[in-house]
């Protein structure tokens, strides 16, 4: 087992600004930031345990262009707080969670129906627009943005 390493965060760190403290595994393989020594640690604990979780590759693709699409919407608003998300990281993390919704509402497409390409024209489209709601907190429910996204693109088709 490797040494747990926890200190003060370094100015230079893209860290939530609220981040005072660091937990760090071995040489960097897993770190976690918190305000307190111990809320680091129940944070990068809290990362482990979830990196174990079996992955499922059915979702990579769905991810991915989620990620995509919010990173575009970051683009734009460089500077502005992302704190109530711990941050970067965070951020995304809440836009990529709803890869399932994403995954399991393309079974139930009719693919004759739809001539666009799902990845592209929607789920990219879903990661922007809800990086949008999420910045605004406008409060939209993402079930809804994504069928207003998938009507609005068959419309094109």
């Amino acid at each position: 087992m490797k040494n747990i390493t926890i200190g003060h965060v370094d100015p230079n760190w893209r860290a939530a600004a609220k981040a005072r403290y660091y937990a760090e595994r071995g040489d960097g393989e897993e770190y976690a930031f918190g305000t307190t020594p111990a809320d680091a640690l129940a944070k990068l604990e809290k990362r482990e345990a979830a990196a174990h979780c079996k992955f499922d590759e059915s979702l990579a693709e769905e991810i991915a262009f989620l990620a995509l699409g919010a990173a575009d919407v970051l683009k734009n608003h460089r500077g502005e707080s992302l704190d109530a998300y711990d941050g970067y990281m965070g951020f995304i993390g809440e836009v990529i969670r709803h890869a399932p919704l994403l995954s399991e509402r393309w079974r139930r497409v009719d693919a004759e129906e739809f001539g666009g390409v799902w990845l592209y024209d929607v789920t990219e489209r879903f990661g922007r627009e809800w990086a949008k709601e999420l910045l605004n907190s406008a409060g939209e429910n993402p079930a809804e943005l994504l069928e207003s996204i998938i009507i609005d693109e068959m419309e094109k088709w």
